[in-house]
């Protein structure tokens, strides 16, 4: 049976967006279809009366919205060529089962399966100063494992091995698969096409979307050897990978949507093991099957296929002996491989090298059809089965059942830092009131429809974000956020007061007037220091506390500066962690995972003695040593344990170790063909891991003293005192230093103003520490929560939304009623809209505005779209093209398509463009808009393409508003007034926030930050 994946195209009509991204589609009432099985012939294609079957089948009531699952319609399964899988015994495939109702394309290309794939260039770390960088997220950015040492995925283009980074795009799949569930990088390459349907004759040589390292052309692992009494690594071997063999890995729809509670493994006599010990743990033999026995031997196709065999199909809304009795999809043929008597899960047998499938015709009803049940919401088992390993990183603990506050025998709440003191308490939006159970409860853009609406088919997979610590889809940030704490408590439309209060500042004011909190402050004041305290510290701070990090240890909890949700930059908590790499200090250049384990051997045990996946670090005598890159020679022992399935290396233990690794490392620099190179070390933050989750009650929270002293008459100072959460006594040391000499030699680097080298008092060495007093004067200057330093970052990408004009307007920054009239007669009702909400001033004053009609809503929201500042040659040339002095900074516009293509001409599509302009002039006769295809030669845009022209003021910015249907570059000048550059625009954080922050309105306001540190609900 074959079957062709369908896309679903709706109109831009078809869909009502609330303010909170909601989408209310049709419904379709589901008793005048009572037959749920919608069968679908050979060949045959959904056509509008089939899919609204699907829709009505699909519709959920009462409590199955929020929790449990239900019946799926009945469905068949598919192979990648779409033949039926009990004809061909292979692996379903996802995107051929699911693809004919879902747009199984728009799903996979959100962030959540991207993972900053379709942002990721060859050069994109050129602007943070990391190189090695290729992408602002998990793949082509810093990984989430490796510690000090990480993985970096290899580029697209790469002119010779020794630039091949240390994973191309299959062996990435390797490392991050316990989390990664596939679509999205894990499909495609990074032009859009699936990996497995290129030609493999076709590929560029050193393509890192189609070379490995470390495998051979077989995609076996190359094993280190010694040859000649010189070791030879494995991990020096870049060879093709062979695609056509391995498959891909698809989007798994299960790992999400299948009720992971009911898992159960229905043949006893396979063997599960976890650390070494025997479980009897469905969830556990899908990682041990799916990672250890596919993804690493290279069988991608197969690995979505390995939950079916533990997903229990029996369900209470059932029939006969399908309500009660265990019942699978499938099992893997296994056989006892080791003759050690007994056969684990891992051991599968391979035909021609493939793994083997029995499928259960059982499980299927006379039309080879199978009723599944499934979560339309997934559940916090779902969520947490990848976010698990933020338990170690930012002590977040998920929202499942340890969540829920306890209570000693007297009704006081016990103290457990994975409390949250929303669990089990109810939310209502939209008019529908749902249990804070899980994830969904805030992160879901659907979860609060009424229970009689139809399931959302092409539900936008981007989860509510807010603003993370991690870079991916900058422009997703609050648009719209998940329900936050400000929203749920003042800005809803019934906001949650517990109190009774009319709003949240009357809430904390009363109470901490009630505590004595505010003695010594007049009446007046008492609403205007409360609300202070409201607008600068996020209800994080005072309600995060008591938090745990890595296996239970007390997390220290620290402060900085964060843009929130309305544009303000506040204090917020967050779990320092701190990463290191070594660069050649005159050229940049920074040595990547297999460059700096290059200089290390492993010595003295069994490194095969650990599982591979961080759970045992090997025989306790391993350690290494380093070698000299040339001679071999041994020079310095460090320590050696396996992580993650590679190799970790310790830290050399004086100052002689570090000279011999930084030795090692300049020879290392050398055979790259770098002259005189200087390695460094350098200490960074990739990321600031922000706290958000765990919440406590108002008692548990801050309280005015952990800020703040009181004076003699018995009242709160203030100023915050310099021994409090946010002064320079809550330090933290970050990295030991065996030796002060590597600092004062330059050896080691900082790339924070924060990190101070403090040396003890008990030798040489010393500690890097940093404090949160410094970090808050640090983070108010530049407030990005990573390494890429997107607030002040030269370049933003981002999609367009379709929007209603006023609210592009509004977005856009342009208040004048002529004007929005004017664009308005000149658009219609809606545009599509992109405007960075982070980056340097001047490119968050740019807005693209497509035109909506029925072509472009097909073509522009597929786009990537990027604002870039040009560089100082494109700024010089514009400057001095004869067209006058630059009253605007020079901008590069860019598009990409789905594909990665660049879309440098829209046809007769036409495009809004605002422009900030920094002249005086009301005439656009007396300006001229000028543009250049390649930054040198520049003409004049006629001035009937100029829609728009505001001068600057006091008051108000100005800006200028033109018609384009190509992108290059733009700026604006004028012969009349004097000229001014990219580098005249304000690019500081305080005057993004509104103003110059002079240092004595920075102890007003720290001074009074710790009010609202008490209970900011």
């Amino acid at each position: 049976m074959k079957i062709d994946p369908i896309k679903t195209e709706v109109s831009s009509g078809g869909a009502a967006t609330d303010q909170r991204g909601g989408n209310s589609r049709c419904s379709f009432r589901n008793d005048n279809f009572a037959n749920n099985n919608v069968f679908l012939k050979p060949g045959l294609k959904l056509d509008l009366f089939a899919k609204l079957i699907v829709i009505s089948s699909l519709l959920l009531v009462g409590s199955q919205l929020q929790a449990g699952a239900v019946l799926h319609l009945a469905i068949p399964l598919l192979d990648e060529q779409g033949n039926h899988v009990l004809d061909s015994q292979k692996a379903y495939s996802p995107k051929m089962s699911c693809g004919g109702c879902h747009d199984y394309d728009a799903i996979t290309s959100a962030y959540h399966f991207d993972m900053g794939h379709s942002e990721s260039r060859d050069d994109f770390g050129k602007d943070s100063g990391i190189p090695l960088l290729s992408s602002p997220g998990y793949f082509g950015g810093y990984n989430c494992m490796g510690s000090t040492n990480n993985d970096w995925v290899a580029k697209k283009s790469n002119a010779s091995e020794a630039d091949f980074a240390d994973r191309g795009a299959a062996g990435w799949i390797q490392r991050c698969a316990g989390c990664h569930k596939g679509g999205g990088w894990m499909e495609k390459d990074r032009d859009g096409k699936r990996y497995d349907e290129t030609d493999p004759a076709t590929v560029t040589h050193l393509d890192g979307d189609y070379f490995n390292r470390g495998t051979d052309e077989n995609n076996r692992q190359v094993e280190d050897k010694t040859v000649d009494g010189k070791l030879v690594r494995g991990t020096s071997v870049v060879s093709q990978w062979d695609w056509k063999k391995s498959g891909v890995v698809e989007a798994n729809c299960f790992k999400c949507h299948a009720d992971l509670s009911g898992l159960v493994k229905t043949d006893q006599n396979v063997k599960t093991y976890n650390r070494g010990r025997s479980v009897d743990d469905p969830a556990r033999m899908i990682r041990n099957v799916r990672r250890d026995a596919l993804i690493d031997y290279g069988h991608f196709r197969e690995s979505n296929t390995a939950i079916l065999e533990v997903l229990n199909l029996k369900h209470e809304d059932k029939q006969g002996d399908d309500a009660t009795l265990d019942k699978t999809l499938l099992a893997f043929d296994r056989a006892d491989l080791d003759n050690n008597g007994e056969i684990t899960d891992t051991e599968l047998v391979l035909v021609d090298g493939e793994p083997q499938l029995s499928w259960n015709a059982a499980a299927f009803d006379e039309n080879r059809q199978v009723v599944i049940p499934m979560l339309r919401f997934p559940e916090n088992e779902n969520c947490m089965a990848c976010h698990s390993t933020s338990n170690s990183r930012r002590g977040f603990y998920g929202f499942g059942e340890d969540a829920a506050p306890t209570l000693d025998e007297d009704g006081i709440v016990e103290d457990d830092y994975k409390d949250d003191v929303h669990k089990g308490l109810t939310w209502t939006e939209n008019g529908e009131t749902r249990p804070i159970e899980n994830c969904n409860s805030c992160h879901s853009r659907n979860y609060y429809q009424p229970a009689h609406a139809s399931v959302d088919l092409h539900a936008d997979h981007n989860f509510l974000k807010g603003n993370s610590d991690m870079d991916l889809r900058n422009d997703l940030d609050y648009q719209p956020s998940a329900l936050s704490c400000v929203y749920c408590h003042d800005d809803a439309e019934t906001p949650a007061i517990p109190s009774g209060h009319a709003n949240m500042l009357e809430a904390h004011k009363q109470r901490w007037i009630t505590k004595g909190d505010m003695a010594g402050y007049t009446v007046d004041s008492l609403s205007r220091v409360t609300q202070t305290h409201l607008d600068m510290i996020s209800c994080e701070s005072c309600h995060i506390t008591d938090k745990a990090g890595r296996r239970g240890a007390p997390l220290q909890i620290m402060y900085r500066y964060r843009q929130a949700e309305n544009g303000l930059l506040q204090i917020t908590p967050y779990a320092q962690r701190d990463r290191i790499y070594w660069k050649d200090k005159n050229s940049g250049t920074i040595l990547n995972k297999t460059e700096r384990n290059s200089v290390f051997e492993v010595r003295g045990g069994d490194a095969d003695a650990g599982d591979g996946h961080g759970h045992d670090s090997g025989s306790s005598e391993l350690y290494g040593v380093i070698v000299d890159p040339e001679t071999g020679a041994e020079l310095a022992e460090v320590s050696a344990r396996m992580s993650h399935g590679s190799m970790s290396f310790g830290e050399p233990t004086d100052y002689a170790g570090y000279l011999a690794l930084r030795n090692a490392y300049n020879k290392v620099f050398k055979a790259k063909g770098l002259e005189n190179p200087e390695a460094v070390m350098v200490l960074l933050e990739s990321n600031q891991y922000i706290l958000s989750h765990n919440t406590r009650q108002a008692s548990e929270s801050l309280q005015c003293a952990d800020c703040h002293k009181k004076k003699q008459n018995g009242s709160f100072s203030a100023l915050v005192a310099d021994d409090s959460v946010l002064g320079s006594t809550n330090k933290k040391d970050i990295f030991d230093i065996v030796d002060m000499r590597l600092i004062s030699e330059g050896i080691f680097e900082f790339d924070k103003d924060y990190m101070k080298a403090v040396a003890n008092a008990e030798g040489l060495g010393g500690v890097v520490s940093l404090n949160v007093a410094d970090i808050l004067q640090s983070s108010r200057r530049n407030p990005s929560l990573s390494a890429l330093n997107k607030d002040i970052a030269k370049v933003m990408s981002g999609k367009v939304y379709q929007r209603d004009i006023t609210d592009v307007m509004a977005l856009a920054g342009i208040t004048d009623a002529e004007h929005i009239q004017a664009l308005h007669q000149h658009s219609g009702d809606k545009l599509f809209v992109f405007t960075p909400t982070y980056g340097e001033a001047a490119i968050q004053k740019v807005s693209i505005m497509p035109m909506v009609n029925s072509q472009t809503v097909l073509m522009f929201p597929t786009y990537m779209f990027k604002i870039a500042l040009a560089d100082n040659d494109v700024v010089s040339a514009a400057a001095n093209a004869g067209f006058g002095g630059l009253n605007a900074p020079v901008f590069s516009l860019m598009a990409t398509d789905i594909n990665g293509e660049v879309v440098s001409s829209f046809g007769n599509a036409n495009v809004l463009v605002k422009l900030p302009y920094t002249g005086s002039e009301t005439s656009v006769d007396k300006i001229k808009l000028i543009t250049s295809s390649n930054g040198a030669q520049w003409t004049q845009v006629d001035t009937a393409n100029i829609v728009l022209l505001k001068p600057q003021s006091a008051e108000e910015d100005g800006y200028l508003v033109f018609n384009t249907a190509k992108f290059s570059y733009f700026t604006i000048t004028s012969a009349d007034e004097t000229g001014v550059s990219a580098g005249d625009e304000p690019t500081s954080a305080d005057e993004k926030s509104g103003g110059v922050f002079s240092p004595w309105l920075l102890l007003m306001f720290v001074a009074v930050y710790a009010l609202r540190f008490r209970n900011k609900r």
